[in-house]
């Protein structure tokens, strides 16, 4: 029928509305099969079905969608901002309609896992780096999201270690949570370690290296692979 191709006023066609507020992926998985190709069309502002269940947050239709048309992790929506899916997803936990932290944790985890160059995307025209972004954004932290904020950043720098020393995150730590401050500052020793040559091949006095004791003190991923990579 006609009222499956059909934009309302904002540009949204059925199927971005069910991406956006349906908790299940049966729905966008109806109208998909009713319409073909309408898993890969933009709405509002550029943005793919994927963007707005990213918005949405519902993982199974976040996985459904990415299914269907991978590309589309990698669609940066049109607009000033250049929003790509994940950065969509970080972003639902903060505002008036705060999402499901958990939901929030386990896409960001999802999108990461799917496209090596998830990491490395950036948006406002290049300015801002996802690590950047989710310091930026994961700032309105309360009881109930901050455990989640601290998985979110655990994930990108699992993703992306390298990004820890940047001169964006300096300048953001400062304002960030103490909990951010304290993950991040005990992850900066071993990103200093893995750039002196010197130290990462002295051991301690029980014939421990730095990788080592990083690996006995259960430390991030992201540590390991720097301290791996310095060798």
């Amino acid at each position: 029928p006609e009222s499956i191709r059909h934009a309302n006023n904002g540009g949204c066609l059925p199927i971005h509305i069910a991406a956006l507020v349906s908790k299940s992926p049966e729905f966008c998985r109806l109208l998909i099969e009713a319409y073909p190709g309408s898993e890969r069309m933009a709405g509002p502002l550029g943005m793919l079905p994927i963007h707005c269940a990213c918005m949405g947050n519902t993982v199974a239709a976040v996985e459904y969608l990415y299914n269907l048309y991978p590309a589309g992790i990698n669609h940066a929506a049109a607009g000033r901002e250049e929003v790509y899916p994940i950065y969509l997803a970080i972003s639902s936990m903060v505002g008036r309609n705060k999402a499901d932290p958990e939901a929030a944790v386990d896409i960001v985890k999802f999108l990461l896992g799917c496209d090596a160059r998830v990491k490395l995307q950036r948006q406002i025209q290049g300015l801002l780096s996802l690590s950047a972004f989710a310091f930026t954004y994961l700032q309105d932290y309360n009881d109930t999201n901050i455990g989640a904020a601290l998985e979110i950043i655990k994930a990108i720098y699992d993703a992306h270690p390298q990004a820890i020393e940047s001169d964006e995150i300096a300048s953001l730590i400062v304002i960030c949570h103490p909990q951010l401050q304290a993950l991040i500052n005990s992850q900066l020793v071993y990103s200093r370690q893995a750039r002196d040559s010197r130290q990462l091949s002295t051991p301690d006095d029980n014939g421990q290296l730095p990788l080592h004791t990083a690996l006995q003190n259960n430390v991030t991923l992201g540590s390991i692979k720097l301290l791996v990579e310095g060798y």
